[in-house]
């Protein structure tokens, strides 16, 4: 249950009163208690002592009768112990009990008196059961005389006293409870005041002031309260201001701007983004898709939407290149920003046939194709020279052409050209089909092929020329760091429902058809695994890169490119998934990458 301000002040009050009065009773009970354990103690040592006078004058005396005596005379319980901690008299136990007594050798106060001392202890007695304080000397027949006095009869002055005292305390709560409850209800009335004053602002009303004229704490805190609430007035009217002005720039901005509620809506759209997208109308409230319905926009906004800040990305729409970047708001929603960049890539598509066809990359070749031909004009040049040298120009030119081939996939995928068309397949005939392109080499040098497939993974929905390319180009690269005798060979996994590769879990290939269609049955991770040399690990990271190589000439020797993983990357993204590589240094290298499956629908 949920208390008031006033009722947890009265009872903080109440209890801490409560705990004072508490502690000052048992306080003085404490101190009277050990007062008057002192005095008997006292009284009870003399006793002893006086006890054992008469046991040593009195040797003709039985041990039991001289007990009895004793503690007829005093009022006390007396027992003698023998040396051997016998029990010879006890005056509160039969003479014929006496017996059936435990030995009181390991008793504290008795090894005390056995060893020449005073003996003294509080504790519960085995014999009779109610806690007694014990007091024992030695006697001078080297036996052990002991008193012992009930706690009761010590604790017994002090009912009265504690019943006074409880008597007290509960008038002094009384009184205190009463006070507390005034004092609380005096300090929270201009609380209470003032919160239904900031209740009113919370809902709207400014006007509301609290107007409590006091010279305290409270008359400070109320002061505060109404100059914040005209304050506030005064900042949402900058606010406002603001707003209408910040509306007007964005209005006119040349970016196209599109804000999103937490919800996924629309928010706003300024006319720059209407124009872009071609909107008729504000899509304001409706679904992203009501702007655009390109799968790579939509993924984006699951992103950006899922707290995951977009860096600027390109995306293409009716022939537009757009630029965008988003970034998630700290109360939910996010906000995009639209470059048009369509002039810019058509100018950067141009320099990149430049650096196509100029690059180092086309210079090796035809400098050995010339420095060749040079070569076989000299006339006098024996017949076996000019053939060694017809074959380089023939195979520099080979080179040539794979480059250039390459160079143009790479540039056609790259700038848009290239689009996944993507149809139901089978793995294994896909892989089989491109292996069978390097079979006679791998033949040669005994190289064994191997596909190992999964039940369920056997159909992917990728794009059947892109899947060729991307198996030859894994294949090509894997034959020529494989050595005689080597293994290379295809393992798929099947991810599970709808699954997703981890680096892309917002992303959803095809998003107008596994994300409108049931039955989209998730991923496939393949990968390509060869038993070569390995990759330095430092190398790893931009084995994807154009023109990157790991050991340049023996690449360039055995005919590759350079362009054969940087060409697969962009196939592999084109279908939405990922590739990465792992190597160890002479075991081999699997190269990984995720194409969708094929969805229940298609199969």
């Amino acid at each position: 249950m949920r208390l008031r301000a006033d009722q947890r002040l009265f009872l903080s009050y109440l209890f801490l009163i409560g705990a004072v009065i508490a502690a000052l009773s048992l306080g003085a009970d404490y101190i009277l208690r050990r007062h008057l354990t002192a005095l008997v103690e006292h009284d009870l040592r003399r006793e002893l002592y006086l006890g054992r006078a008469l046991y040593d004058a009195s040797p003709q005396l039985p041990p039991d009768s001289l007990a009895d005596l004793l503690g007829r005379l005093g009022g006390r319980r007396v027992t003698i112990v023998a040396r051997d901690g016998a029990v010879r008299g006890d005056s509160e136990v039969r003479s014929d009990a006496l017996g059936a007594l435990e030995n009181h050798a390991q008793r504290p106060e008795i090894r005390a008196a056995l060893n020449g001392d005073l003996g003294r202890d509080f504790r519960v007695s085995s014999s009779v059961g109610t806690q007694h304080l014990y007091l024992a000397a030695p006697t001078s027949r080297g036996e052990v005389i002991r008193f012992a006095v009930p706690v009761g009869q010590i604790n017994a002055p002090l009912v009265g006293l504690q019943r006074a005292i409880a008597g007290i305390g509960a008038v002094a709560l009384l009184l205190a409870a009463l006070f507390s409850l005034g004092f609380s209800f005096a300090v929270t009335r201009p609380l209470r005041r003032m919160s239904a004053a900031a209740r009113a602002m919370a809902a709207g009303d400014l006007s509301q002031r609290v107007a409590e004229r006091r010279s305290d704490e409270l008359g400070e805190l109320a002061e505060s309260l109404d100059t914040l609430a005209a304050e506030l007035q005064r900042r949402l009217g900058q606010l406002e201001a603001e707003r209408t002005e910040t509306q007007m720039l964005i209005d006119s901005m040349s970016e196209g701007v599109i804000a999103l509620a937490p919800n996924g809506s629309v928010r706003r759209a300024n006319p720059a983004a209407r124009r872009m997208f071609s909107l008729s109308r504000d899509p304001q409230g409706q679904t992203p898709a009501a702007v655009a319905r390109r799968p790579e926009f939509l993924r984006l906004v699951e992103r950006v939407l899922g707290g995951q800040p977009i860096p600027p990305t390109e995306l293409t729409h009716h022939g537009r290149a757009l630029l965008v970047t988003a970034h998630p708001l700290p109360g939910g929603g996010a906000v995009l920003v639209f470059l048009d960049v369509t002039t810019l890539r058509r100018l950067e598509s141009v320099r990149r046939d430049f650096v196509a066809n100029a690059s180092h990359e086309l210079k090796t070749p035809l400098t050995a194709i010339r420095g060749s031909s040079e070569t076989l004009l000299d006339e006098e040049l024996p017949p076996e020279m000019r053939r060694r040298f017809a074959e380089m120009v023939s195979t520099n030119a080979q080179r040539l052409q794979r480059i250039v081939d390459d160079l143009l996939d790479l540039s056609r995928i790259e700038s848009g050209g290239w689009q996944v068309e993507p149809e139901l397949l089978s793995l294994a005939a896909a892989a089989r089909d491109a292996w069978s392109s390097c079979s006679a080499a791998a033949e040669q040098r005994q190289i064994r092929f191997a596909i190992e497939l999964p039940t369920g993974c056997e159909r992917v929905h990728a794009d059947p020329s892109a899947l060729r390319q991307i198996f030859g180009n894994l294949f090509s690269n894997s034959l020529r760091y494989t050595p005689a005798g080597g293994e290379i060979g295809v393992r798929a996994r099947c991810a599970a429902g709808t699954e997703q590769p981890p680096a892309l879990a917002a992303r959803s290939l095809q998003a107008d058809l596994t994300e409108s269609l049931p039955g989209s049955a998730g991923w496939i991770e393949i990968e390509v695994y060869d038993t070569g040399s390995g990759i330095p690990a430092s190398h790893l990271p931009r084995i994807f890169e154009r023109f990157y190589r790991v050991d340049p000439a023996r690449s360039r020797a055995e005919g590759g490119t350079g362009l054969g993983l940087a060409i697969v990357r962009h196939l592999v993204e084109g279908h939405g998934g990922r590739i990465t590589a792992e190597s160890q240094l002479g075991v081999g290298t699997v190269i990984r990458f995720t194409v969708p499956a094929a969805p229940a629908w298609l199969t």
